[in-house]
């Protein structure tokens, strides 16, 4: 009896982790679903009507091609994975859901390697899982949403995880809310453009360490549109936008920050080294999370060491911020140039600054470099009557240090060109009130309405 029993006990375990090990398709051709899975002996999918339960990672081969079936919901084990390194499509009629099989499971990701075609993804929610991509040709995404990621070595940092220089990304419509780290980012190392249109970010980060909501490595083309990014103010690590290039991976980069709005975070726009950059038409609000200071609290900050890059900022609201504009190195920083309307660094400036600053001190803009910045056109709100030397009270440079280059602001506007009224109040959790000017509002999913005139943005309610 004793030798059956342990016997049993033997079987029972080599059941188990035959049980545990991947599996991984033929490579024959063949097409495969998850019903197709579950049909098939070793994969660990089991199916439950439209649920199915992955107890191991499943990698469908190079040469096969996997289907997403509608309406269907998928509970992933801990660390397993769906890696496809054929082809793939992702794109639902019916709302399809990857989650974990129970509290305390970390799922690792939808694992995209495939060499041949660009997946593309819609109507797919993720929860506690990402998206990972290695594949040369990128992805697409479209109407997704990304909840609660539990970032870490094997899941990769952000809910949607990018590789592989010079693959491209397309993410649109899509909803990023309480992911633990980014909702988008990849390694430093890992040139790859991206577009980001209408799409939400809310209060990821929630582990408060130093990684911003959007997290991207500069490259020929990066570009965030039309997207509403919020912070929670408990977060005190957490910004909202980087754009960097810390080891010089990227080749002519070209960055364009335009429409969106940000607000409550740790800092809102950050661009870091070699790029060409335009910042227009955003409302920048509260992004002052930032305990202290000397380590962040900018509306908008360009750091750049080489001395290479190149900025256009044009048409923004920034107020209740720590530093409205910090500006830390680069070539040309230019926040408005009316000088010559033909030339090519024009910029009618039409930035609004208002109620910036820290300890008691207004700091609208902060030349902490030694170039020449003009920062002409633009609309001084916190200095209250335009006039030079109600304008100098609120811009930190050359006049106040001499080691620091002079910002040249003169001529200025005397009329708010944003059209958008100020925040109740810097701490207000609620939504702003901003002017309609008779404009109709436009929904702009989950219940936020987005009211735009000449393309910007002049109101946000929830």
């Amino acid at each position: 009896m004793r030798k059956f029993t342990l016997m049993a006990i033997l079987a029972f375990s080599f059941v188990v982790n035959a049980i545990a090990e991947d599996f991984k398709t033929a490579g024959d051709g063949k097409s495969w679903t998850m019903t197709a899975l579950s049909e098939t002996a070793g994969t660990g999918v089991t199916k439950n009507g439209t649920a199915f339960t992955m107890a191991n990672t499943v990698v469908i081969a190079a040469g096969d091609h996997f289907q997403i079936e509608s309406g269907i919901t998928v509970c992933m084990g801990e660390d397993v994975s769906l890696e496809v390194e054929g082809t793939a499509g992702f794109e639902a009629a019916e709302r399809v859901l990857f989650t974990r099989t129970a509290e305390g499971v970390s799922p690792n990701a939808v694992y995209i390697k495939g060499e041949t075609e660009k997946a593309k993804f819609k109507n797919i929610d993720f929860e506690y899982a990402g998206l990972k991509c290695s594949a040369p040709k990128g992805l697409e995404a479209d109407r997704c949403t990304f909840k609660y990621h539990q970032a870490s070595k094997k899941h990769g940092s952000s809910a949607v995880n990018m590789g592989l220089s010079g693959a491209e990304f397309l993410i649109t419509n899509c909803t990023f809310s309480e992911n633990v780290r980014s909702a988008i980012g990849g390694a430093a190392n890992s040139s790859n453009s991206i577009t980001i249109e209408n799409c939400i970010f809310l209060k990821n980060g929630t582990s408060n360490l130093n990684y911003p909501q959007i997290n991207l490595t500069c490259a020929p083309q990066v570009i965030i549109r039309n997207c509403y990014v919020e912070g929670a103010p408990q977060n005190t690590r957490v910004g909202a936008i980087v754009v960097s290039d810390l080891v010089n991976v990227a080749r002519n980069p070209h960055t364009l920050i335009e429409n969106c709005v940000i607000k409550n975070a740790r800092f809102g726009i950050a661009l870091y080294s070699n790029q060409k950059a335009v910042v227009k038409d955003n409302l920048l609000l509260n992004n002052n999370a930032e305990t202290n200071p000397n380590n962040g609290g900018s509306g908008i900050n360009i750091t750049d060491a080489s001395g290479q890059q190149e900025t256009m900022i044009t048409g923004n609201y920034i107020e209740g911020s720590l530093w409205g504009v910090t500006i830390i190195g680069g070539k040309t920083i230019n926040l408005g140039k009316t000088g010559d309307p033909t030339a090519a660094d024009y910029n009618p400036g039409q930035n609004t600054f208002y109620n910036n600053g820290n300890n008691g001190v207004v700091y609208d803009l902060y030349n902490n470099s030694a170039n020449t910045v003009y920062a002409q056109g633009n609309y001084w709100k916190t200095a209250g009557a335009q006039t030079v030397a109600g304008i100098e009270n609120v811009i930190y440079h050359k006049a106040d240090n001499a080691t620091l280059g002079e910002v040249i602001f003169t001529p200025f506007s005397t009329a708010d060109a944003s059209g958008v009224q100020p925040a109740v109040s810097a701490t207000s959790q609620e939504s702003e009130i901003y002017t309609l000017g008779g404009i109709k509002a436009g929904q702009l999913r989950k219940g936020l309405n987005i009211v735009r005139k000449g393309g910007k943005v002049m109101k946000v309610m929830k």
